[in-house]
C-alpha cells in the first residue's frame, strides 16, 4: 500500500466521522480546545509547561463539528538515536515529578521502542461520542487519521502511548490502532500521576501502518455494505 492509498483511506475516515479534522500547532489554541473538552490534566510527556514543543516535533489533531471541537489527541516525536528508551523515560520522569521511579524488574524488549519514536496520546472526546459501537468506530477513524499524519509528519520508527489496565482489558489499544502491548516497568511508593499511572505501553511500528489503514478501510466498506443491506431490507418490507 503506497502513500496515496493511505491518504485516500484517511480522507474516507474523515468522511465517515462526519467531522472536520485538522492539525493544530499553536499551543495556545490547543489549551483553549482542551479547556472546552474539559481535559484539565495533560500527560507529562505532552504538557507544554513541561516540554519545549515546536511544529517540528509536535502537533495536536482535532475533530470538530459546527459547534466546536469534539475530539482531540496530541503527538510528539523524539529521535532517541542510540539512547535506551528506559534511560529516556527515567530522565523525563525524574525531571517531571522530582521522584526517582523504581523499575519493577521486568525487561523491556529493546527493539520495541528505538530510533525515532512518536507518542500519540491524551485522546479526548466529548460525551456525545460515547463508548457505543458507533462511538468506538468514530474513535478508530480519528486515531487512524492520527497515525497516518504522524507517519507523514515525522516518519517515526514506532508510535506509542501509555495505557492503564482497565483500558487494556477493554481492548482500547487495538481500537486506537496500537497493535503491540508491553508492561510498563516503573512504579513508585506513592504514584505521582493525578489520573493514575501507566500500566502498559501500546505501540505501532511504522511498517504496520499500511496494515492498520487497510483494516480501517475494511471497516468502512463493511459498514457501507451493512447499511445497503438494511436499506434493501427496509424497501423490501415497506408496502407498495
Amino acid at each position: 500500500m503506497n502513500r496515496w492509498d493511505m491518504a485516500r483511506i484517511a480522507i474516507r475516515c474523515e468522511q465517515e466521522l462526519g467531522l472536520k479534522v485538522r492539525q493544530v500547532f499553536d499551543l495556545q489554541e490547543v489549551a483553549e480546545i482542551l479547556k472546552g473538552l474539559e481535559k484539565g490534566y495533560l500527560s507529562p510527556i505532552l504538557d507544554p509547561a513541561k516540554n519545549d514543543f515546536t511544529p517540528a516535533n509536535s502537533f495536536w489533531l482535532v475533530a470538530e463539528n459546527e459547534t466546536g471541537p469534539v475530539m482531540a489527541g496530541g503527538v510528539r516525536c523524539d529521535d532517541l538515536r542510540d539512547v535506551d528508551v528506559k534511560t529516556y523515560w527515567n530522565n523525563h520522569l525524574v525531571r517531571t515529578f522530582g521522584i526517582e521511579p523504581r523499575q519493577n524488574g521486568l525487561s523491556f524488549p529493546i527493539d520495541v521502542l528505538q530510533g525515532r519514536v512518536a507518542y500519540f496520546g491524551d485522546l479526548k472526546s466529548t460525551n456525545a461520542i460515547g463508548l457505543s459501537k458507533a462511538g468506538r468506530s468514530k474513535l478508530r477513524f480519528f486515531t487512524a487519521i492520527g497515525h497516518y499524519l504522524t507517519c507523514q509528519e515525522f516518519r517515526p520508527d514506532v508510535t506509542y502511548c501509555f495505557i492503564q489496565e482497565a483500558d487494556a482489558m477493554r481492548g482500547t489499544p487495538s481500537n486506537y490502532g496500537f497493535l503491540q502491548l508491553q508492561p510498563f516497568f516503573y512504579s513508585w511508593d506513592r504514584q505521582p500521576y493525578p489520573s493514575g499511572k501507566p500500566e502498559w505501553v501500546a505501540s505501532l511500528r511504522r511498517s504496520d501502518v499500511p496494515q492498520l489503514m487497510a483494516s480501517v478501510e475494511r471497516l468502512i466498506e463493511e459498514s457501507a455494505d451493512s447499511k445497503s443491506e438494511r436499506e434493501a431490507s427496509r424497501l423490501h418490507l415497506s408496502p407498495s
